[in-house]
């Protein structure tokens, strides 16, 4: 006959192989699910990755394409505000070459301009220079702003 003691340590031995087995088992399905569960998060980061990707791409196309309208703007803004300028200087040049009995404001009288530099050259040579600079700033200034709606 079996003892009592050999008897209910069998069944605690059979309870506890169960218990050891099932915890086995929850653990193996749960690292499953953690395995499927990091791989859709992985999934998810991924996609989100490419789609940040993607817009900033056709932001930064957009962008380009906007400096390179306003490079082409620029260029013609710039002749034209050139030729407008050029015919300006035409109507104050008399058939002397001098300024027409014109008096302008901030123009330097002889003594203070280099030798053989008449007063309409001095005078063009700036207005070809103020004409660049404000061409380009209102150019910048435009820019700027269809950069801005880009980026919106």
């Amino acid at each position: 006959m079996i003892p009592l003691w050999l008897k209910i340590a069998g069944q605690v031995a059979l309870l506890v192989g169960l218990i050891v087995g099932f915890k086995l088992y929850v653990a193996s399905e749960r690292a499953d699910e953690r395995r499927e569960v990091m791989g859709e998060v992985k999934d998810a980061q991924q996609q989100a990755t490419i789609a940040d990707l993607t817009k900033t791409l056709a932001t930064e196309r957009a962008q380009n394409t906007v400096t390179e309208q306003s490079n082409a703007k620029y260029s013609a803004d710039l002749a034209s505000a050139n030729s407008r300028l050029a015919a300006y200087l035409a109507r104050l040049r008399t058939p002397s070459g001098d300024i027409g009995g014109a008096v302008m404001p901030g123009a330097s009288d002889r003594s203070s301009q280099p030798d053989g530099a008449d007063r309409l050259s001095v005078l063009d040579d700036d207005l070809r220079k103020c004409t660049a600079i404000a061409v380009r700033l209102g150019n910048a200034k435009d820019w700027y702003e269809q950069q801005q709606k880009v980026e919106r």
